[in-house]
This record gives structure tokens, sequence and C-alpha cells, in this order.
């Protein structure tokens, strides 16, 4: 993907976009006392002319920051009140009978009528098929220049109440708890991706990128969702269809503002997007969730169903959702449930509760026929459509993500310091094991499939780690560059599908500023060559025959803890000495205070809230070379996600009972015999992700 030609591409749709909404602008003429709108900071504003000159500019008067200005404006930045919010600005329309003639602007364009606003800002509707010949050759280049994206956004459908999710029983264990074999899940055939990139332009200053769906087909789809932050701005979110097959943006199209995309599902045609805005008294937010049919080719997104789906839950998580068959939507309901929406039978299908304290987000398989949910047990499998569960795959210590992999036959798990790789399809199979400690962790990560041997990981930053099962390492580094979207309050910005990066940029050259969506193929430069040239044995700092030394520090039962730990060191195949430069450091202490709100009653009783405070054990082991951690794993004593409390008893006497050092942990934490080098710990090399594509760093 090269930004010179995505710049050029993103200039010439500006060009398009300029031509549009300032046809006749070179002639237009103002007078002293017409009321107008002025384009200041990127918003345009209402005002009053001034005064004019032969140039065509003009000095207006408006507010702003509650004071009123003066200023003049290029003709370009200036229009009159009845062109505001138009797609074209005002021109002369002519009927092909010659009966009508009027200047106005034009508001909108479907398959057969145009809505029209006149200067006095009356509206009016006129049939496309009566119109002059000259006017309808307009109105066909119009809409082959803009790739069909003129209409404006679809009104809202109502709402409807699906019900409470929470007056359903909760799915936490089910009786087909064991493991089960399972179908292949594979990705569907049209979802292949191909490199290449897109720009186009922003339409205002506080345009972002809210999504980059990988759609695929023949045309290899990319779809961008474009949405509006401004502060109690009305602009439509953007829908931009870009072909990488074509390098072209093709269909644009609108729905209404506020509305955040969270998936688009091909066989159905369908895109689901979440709001909270006011309902249609205008009177309290709601939180709903919609379905729209749309093509690239169509004028408009056709509303299908609304419905109040309120999470109740803020932060960076929400919103989620994904379309699970033309019947069903996904959502995550809260941070540990999740909810089946019955879109057919519009009512809530199944509710299952997650059992992970830092729960880590669900996966589907490639095809949607499975929901994985990663837990602190492991990862139990359900039937997306039935919310039944199918399996379960038992995984010690937590789950800090999985992925199934395109052929939908193997699940990687990720924990703390293993990976863990289950055969969905045989459950008789033993799982491979990997030790994995450089991309391992106890908190909530992204994990997906790059071909039949790698995964790559995010590290928890603005980078993704590229991990090698067959030589249990991690080969790579992928840093996103300033250019490149983050994928923040749950934007949907980044994809690995069919061995592609799909991400989206920002782009600037000169003057001109864009979007852009693209594709990469991974692992991109370099990566094959140094995987194959490199000795696995020298990026270790500690293996069987390294001297260690061991320091236990304010442990409980110390004599016991370091009895464990040589234990451990002799099996390993270290040697301890006293003098070593790596250390295995073994410590205990009582972490920050924290204050924690348990919230009681509903379901018809009063609700009331209780607040406690902890201060955690927390128990680590670590090597260090030197200065540097070479490896580390810990565990903290913690508070109950919920407390059931007896007449009498208190929330802080409960949790209290959690508050317990654990010595334990010392003799059951498994410490790996081969230790990388923490400088290695990442890859042995690093590429940018730009709107260039790959680029390796020196």
């Amino acid at each position: 993907m090269s930004l010179p030609a995505i710049a050029s591409r993103c200039v010439a749709w500006a060009t398009i976009c300029l031509a549009f909404s300032s046809a006749a602008v070179s002639a237009e003429r103002y007078k002293p006392g017409d009321e107008i709108e002025v384009l200041h900071l990127n918003e345009w504003r209402p005002g009053v002319v001034v005064d004019t000159n032969a140039r065509g500019d003009v000095m207006a008067e408006f507010d702003f920051a509650s004071s009123s200005v003066k200023r003049v404006f290029k003709n370009a930045e200036v229009r009159h009140a009845y062109e505001s919010g138009a797609i074209i600005r005002g021109r002369v329309w002519a009927d092909a009978e010659g009966t009508f003639r009027e200047k106005a602007a034009l508001l909108d364009i479907d398959d057969e009528t145009i809505r029209l606003r006149k200067p006095d800002l009356t509206e009016i509707d006129l049939e496309i098929a009566k119109l002059s010949p000259a006017d309808q050759k307009f109105l066909d280049k119009l809409r082959k220049d803009s790739g069909g994206g003129l209409a404006r956004p679809p009104k809202r459908p109502e709402t409807i109440d699906f019900g409470d999710p929470a007056t359903m029983s909760i799915s936490m264990i089910s009786e087909a708890s064991g493991r089960a074999a399972l179908e292949a899940d594979p990705l569907p055939s049209y979802l292949k991706m191909q490199q290449g990139g897109v720009g186009f332009p922003v339409d205002d200053f506080f345009d972002r990128l809210g999504a980059v769906l990988p759609v695929g087909g023949k045309d290899v789809w990319v779809l961008a969702a474009i949405e509006n932050e401004k502060p109690g701005g009305a602009i439509p979110t953007r829908l931009v269809w870009a072909s990488l097959a074509r390098s072209k943006a093709e269909g644009r199209q609108m729905l209404p503002p506020s509305e955040r995309v969270l998936d688009y599902h091909s066989p159905s045609h369908r895109v689901l997007t979440f709001s909270n805005v006011a309902d249609d008294e205008g009177d309290d937010e709601v939180a709903t969730l919609t379905l729209w049919e749309v093509l690239p080719a169509d004028a408009k997104p056709k509303p299908v169903v609304r419905w109040k789906a309120d999470s109740k839950e803020g932060g960076l998580h929400e919103p989620w959702g994904r379309i699970i068959d033309t019947d069903v939507v996904l959502q995550r309901f809260g941070k540990t449930e999740y909810v089946g929406w019955d879109v057919t039978a519009r009512e809530a299908r199944y509710r299952i509760a997650q059992q992970s304290f830092f729960a880590p987000v669900a996966t589907l398989s490639p095809g949607r026929r499975y929901l994985c949910l990663p837990e602190d047990s492991g990862v139990r499998v359900f039937d997306a459509a039935s919310g039944r569960q199918v399996s379960s795959l038992p995984v010690e210590g937590g789950v800090a993500g999985v992925a199934v992999s395109d052929d939908g036959r193997r699940a990687a798990v990720l924990g703390s310091t293993m990976l863990t790789i289950w055969d969905l399809t045989d459950a008789a199979a033993d799982p491979t094991r990997v030790q994995a400690e450089t991309i391992g962790t106890p908190f909530a990560r992204s994990l997906a499939w790059v071909g039949d041997d790698r995964l790559l990981a995010n590290d928890g930053q603005r980078a993704e780690v590229l991990f090698s099962l067959g030589r249990a390492m991690s080969l790579w580094r992928y840093d996103y560059d300033t250019s490149a979207v983050p994928s923040t309050r749950g934007h949907r910005v980044h994809e690995i599908i069919d061995r592609h990066l799909v991400y989206g940029a920002t782009l600037r050259e000169g003057g001109t500023s864009g979007l852009a969506v693209g594709a990469v193929k991974l692992p991109g430069p370099k990566v094959d060559e140094t995987e194959a040239s490199v000795d696995p044995e020298s990026l270790l700092v500690v293996k069987p025959g390294t001297p260690v030394r061991l320091d236990v520090r304010g442990v409980e039962s110390a004599s016991d803890v370091r009895a464990a730990l040589e234990k451990k060191i002799k099996e390993n195949g270290w040697l301890l000495a006293p003098s070593a430069t790596a250390v295995l450091v073994a410590e205990m202490k009582r972490g920050d205070q924290q204050t924690i709100t348990y919230r009681f009653g509903g379901f018809g009783k009063p609700e009331s809230t209780q607040t406690a405070t902890i201060q955690p054990f927390i128990s680590s082991a670590r090597i260090l070379i030197g200065d540097t951690v070479a490896w580390q794993a810990g565990t903290s004593s913690g508070a109950p996600s919920v407390v059931m409390l007896k007449e009498g008893q208190t929330v802080q006497a409960e949790v209290d009972r959690w508050q317990k050092p654990n010595p334990a942990f010392f003799e059951s934490v498994t410490i790996p015999s081969r230790i990388i080098d923490p400088a290695k710990r990442d890859g042995l090399g690093v590429t940018k992700v730009t709107t260039r594509g790959l680029l390796v760093e020196p």
C-alpha cells in the first residue's frame, strides 16, 4: 500500500466532493443583510452579510465564543441559509416541459425522486424522470462520481423492547460440560483478502474511523465506517466501501448520526450498529442495537429492526456485538455476560455468564458457528445460535485470549506462561502445550492465527508480537506508526483475516488530509529468512547448567519457600551458586489499598450499595539478569466479584476472608528451565505498520 498512490486517490475524491459542494459558487453574489452560513474552524455557523468586494469575498458577522465576530471569508467559505446541509448548493433546476424553472439546493436523492430547498426555505420533491435532460445527465454524473453515496441517511426505525435479559436464567455450567468433538467451522470462501489500500477524504475535523471490516468477495471489499465525534454534533455516520481489487472506493452511504458500526454479515448483507441517543419522545437516552441491510451499490441502507440493548457498561469494553446469522445477534452485556438476541422472534434467546476476573472478549470461530468464551479455568465452547454449551477446554491458571485457526479445526489458548493448542474436531487428542512466557500474560489480550504455525498476540499497547509454535519463541514485533488508527474505546479498526492484517490509517500530504483502509500480507519482509537462520539456543540467558542465585524477601515460612525453590532449581538443571549474576527472586508484599463497591437488591427489591477496602497480598517470583527482569510470575489475593451475606454479616468481613498471604504459590509456580534474553522477548526484528505497508526497521 503506497502513500503517494493513496494520497492521489484521496485528492481526486476530495476534488469531486469540493466540486459537488461549490457548484455555481464562483458566480454567487451576496448582498448586505443576507442570512448565510460561514465555515469557521471546520464548522458551518449562521451569520449575516455585512459587505462584499469585487472579488466575491464576504465580510460576515456571526456569533463565536459568546461574542459577535466580524471576519472576511472567501466565496467558497460562505453559503446561503437555504443551502445548509445540502448535497449541492443552489443551481437552476427545470422540467422537461419547460413549465418549471427554479433555483434550489439539492437536499436528497433516491432512485426516483430528488428533494430541493428553495431560497424561501420551502422544500419540494420532484420526479427525476420529469426533469430536463440536462438535469438528468447532471444527476447521473453526480451519482457516478460519488460512488452512490449522495442520499441522506435513513431514519432510525421504531425502537422495540425485546425484554430484559436479566430476567432469564444464566448459562454458567451446562450438562455438556466435558470436551466433545466438533465439526470444523472454517473461514468462508468469500472472506479472502489481498494487499492494497484505498484513501478517501474527511468531511469534518472530528471525523474518525470507527470500524474497518473485511468483507471480501470477488471485489475484495473492506467496509470503513466514518464516525463523527463532535460534541452534540449531527453529522451522519458514513459507510465507505473500498475495493482492494480495484484500489477504489466505489460505494458510499449514510447512517444516522451517533450510530457506531460493530459488524457486517456478508450472507445477510446486514450491518449492526449501536447508539445511545434520545428516545423517540426526545427524553432520556436509550442504548439500542440496530440492523440495517446494505450492499455497496445501494443508495441507502434499509433499516431492519432496532431494539433496546442497554448493557449498562461504559469504559473501553463497550460496545461489542456480532451478527451470528439472520436470526441471532450476540452482544457483550456488561463486562462478564453475553446475550444472544433473537431478532426474528424479538426476544433474548440466551444469556451466558463469563467466569473470568479479567474477562477477555469472546471469540467466534471463522464461520461464526461457535462462541469460545475464555475463563479462569479454561475455555467453554457454545453453539453461537442457540447458546448451548458443546465443549470445554480446561486450562490451568486462567486464559488471556483464544483464537480459532482459519480451517476451523484448532483453538489456541493463551495463558500467563503457556500456549495450549487443542484439536476441536478430536475429543481424544491430547492438547499440545508450548512454553510462551514472551507473550503470556494473566491479563486480557487479543490473539490471532497467522498461517498454520504462528500466532499474533497484542502486547497490551500499540504493538503485536508474532510467535512461532515450532520454535517456541517470539519471532517479530509489529509497531503501528502514528498514522495507524488505534483500536481504543472498542473501535474495530484492526483485524487479522486470511493471513492479512486489515487496518485503518490517517493520511496527510501537503494541505490534504483524509483516511485510508488497507491490507498487508503477514509476516512481511525478512521474517521467514530470519527464522530459518536463527539458533534458538543462542538467545537463551538461562538454561540447564546456568549458575543461579536464590534471593527470598519478606516471605512467611521462608525456609519452606527456600526449600521449594531450591528443588525447582535442581529440577531445571540449574546450578545453585551464591555469586551468580542470574538471580531467582521470591518476594511477598502488600499492595496498595483499594476500595470496592458492591450493589445489592434489584428484581423488585430496593437497591443499595456497600463498600469494602482491601490491601492485597502479592506473591511474585522473577529471574533477574543484572537489573533486567528476564522472567516473572505472580499472584495476588483479591475480592470476590459477588458476595452472599448472612444476616448481620458485613461486606468488609466477607472480603477480609479473602485477604491471606499465599506462600504455597512458590511451590505451585512453574518456572521454565530455558529463559530467553529479555532484549529478544518481542522477537528478532521490528516492522512498522504504515500507510506505505510493512517497513522493516533497521
